[in-house]
């Protein structure tokens, strides 16, 4: 808890040395009026919405699999495996990727929610961006903490992603960054509150460390951010 409020008062710090964004408003985005799409917890307004719908496929695909390894290098062949047979992945990947770091996703998966503000301190956004989804990030996992309505995280997320969208404050590759990563959050954390877990399933609660995996893979595309969010979730809970 200490750390938590560490991570609160270093981010009180960066707020006030960069300005505010006067565009960003705090009306909350409901299902009722906003452009969601068909089915939840999709969200139409976000461009990058592919991202976390890909990310919650290849979840299911894993997850429904009998083979698992126990290890990070074995781990991430098996979700890469099967990225490479899912058709939606591969036609998200029109660029390729890096290959994924074993290293880093252990490093990443050791970290947890007191560790937010250093890790997206450190990360390529802006210092504006960094303050912003730090901020976000915080206060979602104290909301799911508590929170058990699916439609509560859903609608916090997306209330998020409208002040991105909006903002003039950041710019088109900290939009594309962040929108990537809460896409993915959005459909892990709704996943989490409205789908019963098999026995076999992780308890995924808003586990940090696949956003961060995410949001450093989303740095490069949104096909990095899939899988390094989804190996960095996976050993984090092996």
């Amino acid at each position: 808890m200490k750390k938590l409020y560490s991570c609160l008062i270093i981010l009180t710090f960066f707020t006030a040395c960069t300005a505010s964004d006067p565009d960003v408003k705090d009306d909350p985005a409901t299902s009722a009026n906003k452009g969601i799409g068909a089915v939840l917890p999709a969200y139409s307004n976000n461009p990058y919405d592919n991202a976390g719908r890909i990310y919650d496929d290849l979840f299911d695909e894993y997850y429904n699999g009998s083979i698992r390894s126990k290890t990070v290098v074995g781990i991430i062949t098996e979700v890469t495996s099967i990225a490479n047979a899912n058709n939606a992945f591969l036609a998200n990947n029109n660029s390729g990727y890096q290959p994924l770091s074993a290293t880093r996703i252990e490093y990443l998966a050791s970290r947890n929610s007191s560790d937010i503000a250093g890790i997206i301190g450190s990360s390529n956004l802006s210092l504006t961006a960094k303050v912003s989804f730090s901020n976000f990030l915080i206060s979602l996992v104290g909301l799911c903490s508590t929170e058990t309505d699916a439609q509560t995280m859903y609608d916090e997320v997306v209330k998020y992603e409208e002040k991105v969208l909006m903002s003039s404050f950041l710019g088109f590759e900290d939009k594309r960054i962040i929108l990537t990563t809460t896409s993915i959050i959005r459909y892990s954390s709704y996943r989490a509150k409205k789908k019963p877990k098999k026995n076999t399933d992780p308890d995924w609660l808003i586990l940090v460390t696949h956003v961060f995996g995410a949001e450093e893979g989303a740095e490069e595309n949104s096909s990095k951010a899939i899988l390094t969010g989804l190996v960095t979730g996976i050993v984090s809970n092996k």
